[in-house]
């Protein structure tokens, strides 16, 4: 999610744009409107569904929110343009068997693409193409090898 526009907003876009497409990995830019996205995701039958974005939370740096997480006791306010994003986790919870997970990261700039909010991208970018060469994923693995990439 995100507006490559204004600046570091465009966090979600710039990973989808530089990972691959692969068999096991799907990628959909949302732009600000993931909502408009909700069917094509359903289609995919995918296992996880990571949404990237940038967060308003200052004292935050980067966050990775699993599941129930992201409505249960989060530290941050996930909206997104026209929807609130509870919205769209129960949407997706009762049509998907997927595990939803929310990654953050604090913008720096509105007005480019910050190196700070690159370096976070770059890591999580060549994370998610080792990911192709595996047979099978496992989702706890995953989250926790991202989780040590953001740190």
């Amino acid at each position: 999610m995100g507006n490559k526009e204004r600046g570091d907003d465009g966090f979600g876009p710039y990973i989808v744009e530089n990972i691959q497409e692969t068999d096991n990995i799907k990628k959909i830019d949302c732009n600000i409107y993931p909502e408009n996205y909700l069917n094509k995701i359903i289609a995919l039958h995918p296992d996880l569904i990571i949404f990237l974005d940038t967060i308003k939370k200052q004292d935050l740096r980067v966050i990775l929110l699993k599941n129930k997480e992201i409505l249960q006791g989060s530290p941050i306010s996930i909206s997104t343009h026209n929807l609130p994003f509870s919205a769209i986790y129960q949407y997706l919870k009762e049509n998907t068997n997927a595990h939803i997970w929310f990654l953050g990261v604090k913008p720096y700039s509105y007005e480019r693409l910050s190196d700070k909010t690159i370096t976070i991208a770059n890591r999580i970018i060549d994370f998610l193409n080792s990911l192709d060469g595996q047979k099978k994923l496992s989702i706890i693995k995953t989250y926790e090898t991202l989780t040590t990439t953001l740190r």
